[in-house]
């Protein structure tokens, strides 16, 4: 069995409930993965993402329900900011990432912040 990557299936379930796009059980959320892994796994992964504020529960019979808190933009978003916020060359963090980004990216982010200022 392959080990997943650390943080990769807390991000294979929020895209489960992205895709949802509505309360769902952990029964739902393993159908929409298309994985086998156990209810249970689920469940306290739901668990963490909840505790983290990732995700909200509701009682819904004598099981929960689960939906995300955010969009996986506004995640995305926080995420890098939280890196960027992390560097402590700010410049070259930001230089390095412009750098990364190809030719079509580049134009997109452009335009963005030239709609933003």
């Amino acid at each position: 069995m392959t080990r997943r990557a650390d943080g990769e299936l807390e991000t294979d379930v929020l895209r489960a409930l992205w895709e949802l796009g509505r309360p769902a059980s952990p029964s739902e959320v393993i159908e929409q993965m298309g994985t086998d892994l156990a209810y249970t796994s689920i469940a306290t992964i739901l668990g963490r993402l909840c505790d983290k504020g990732l995700a909200t529960r509701q009682r819904a019979g004598r099981a929960y329900q689960y939906v995300a808190t955010s969009t996986e933009a506004d995640l995305t978003a926080k995420r890098l900011r939280s890196v960027l916020d992390s560097a402590s060359d700010r410049e070259s963090a930001l230089a390095g990432f412009a750098e990364a980004l190809d030719p079509a990216e580049a134009a997109q982010l452009i335009a963005l912040l030239n709609d933003t200022t």
